[in-house]
């Protein structure tokens, strides 16, 4: 395909995960020339914590700021959903995945957190046959598109990670598994978006489940329903939000006594 057709089909991809909606949530990905307009470089989440420093300074929870340790989970977190919603909506949607570099991937961020993701180019990986997706067939490509889900995605949070454990303010071990944990319910929404649960749960499994060959990202990978009949993610993790004024437990947090 020459390079006017890669970036129709990117563009088009584009306009199907604009468009798609689950659960009342919406992703914003775009694409563009580079950084500007509240926009930088995924690059610039480097190890010298600059940017991270920044971001911190400005999180606050519905009274005030948390504390450090909390807001540093919420740093993490909220990277590591904009980075899955990335990749996850790519992949459900099309069975492409963009690279995911810290030169190809821009992000902008909102009051501290993460908001929206941009690539700059149409380099990715693309299975042989996109129409090959389906609930009912796992295609061949897919632990191929894992792998490189699962690079990519490490690669662009590990310096964040190593950052935040290297100030004392949360563990790297556990800013793993709650980044895996991110990427899980991400991939809930995006199988629903794009009515794909069973291939989006596949995908889960092969990129952060029991069997994942980064030990880092290694989680139990198991779902429950609300009561509305909706599936959502079993966390391992706990994201901290019941620690702040009027924040309580959610569903999904491993400390809810029968969650299932």
């Amino acid at each position: 395909m020459d390079e006017a057709g890669q970036i129709e089909r990117l563009d088009g991809t584009l306009g199907r995960i604009s468009a798609a909606r689950a659960d009342g949530y919406g992703i914003i990905v775009q694409r563009r020339d580079g950084p500007g307009d509240g926009w930088f470089s995924a690059a610039e989440l480097d190890r010298s914590g600059r940017v991270q420093a920044l971001l911190l300074s400005r999180i606050n929870g519905m009274a005030g700021p948390p504390e450090d340790h909390i807001r540093a989970e919420w740093l993490l977190e909220s990277l590591a959903r904009a980075v899955a919603d990335l990749g996850g909506s790519f992949l459900l949607a099309a069975g492409q995945l963009p690279e995911l570099t810290g030169e190809n991937v821009l992000l902008a961020a909102e009051g501290g957190l993460f908001r929206a993701t941009a690539v700059t180019s149409d380099r990715g990986i693309q299975v042989a046959d996109p129409s090959g997706i389906s609930n009912s067939t796992v295609p061949d490509d897919l632990a191929t598109l894992a792998d490189g889900f699962r690079a990519g995605f490490a690669d662009l949070i590990e310096p964040t990670i190593e950052w935040l454990d290297e100030q004392g303010l949360r563990p790297a071990k556990t800013l793993w598994h709650a980044a895996a944990d991110r990427l899980a319910q991400s991939l809930v929404w995006s199988g629903k978006a794009f009515d794909r649960p069973d291939l989006a749960l596949e995908l889960t499994r092969l990129t952060v489940g029991p069997e994942s060959p980064d030990p880092r990202l290694e989680i139990r990978v198991e779902r429950a329903e609300d009561d509305w009949g909706e599936e959502y993610h079993l966390r391992n993790t706990c994201c901290l939000a019941y620690r702040t004024e009027g924040g309580e437990l959610c569903q999904s947090c491993p400390l809810v006594k029968d969650r299932t």
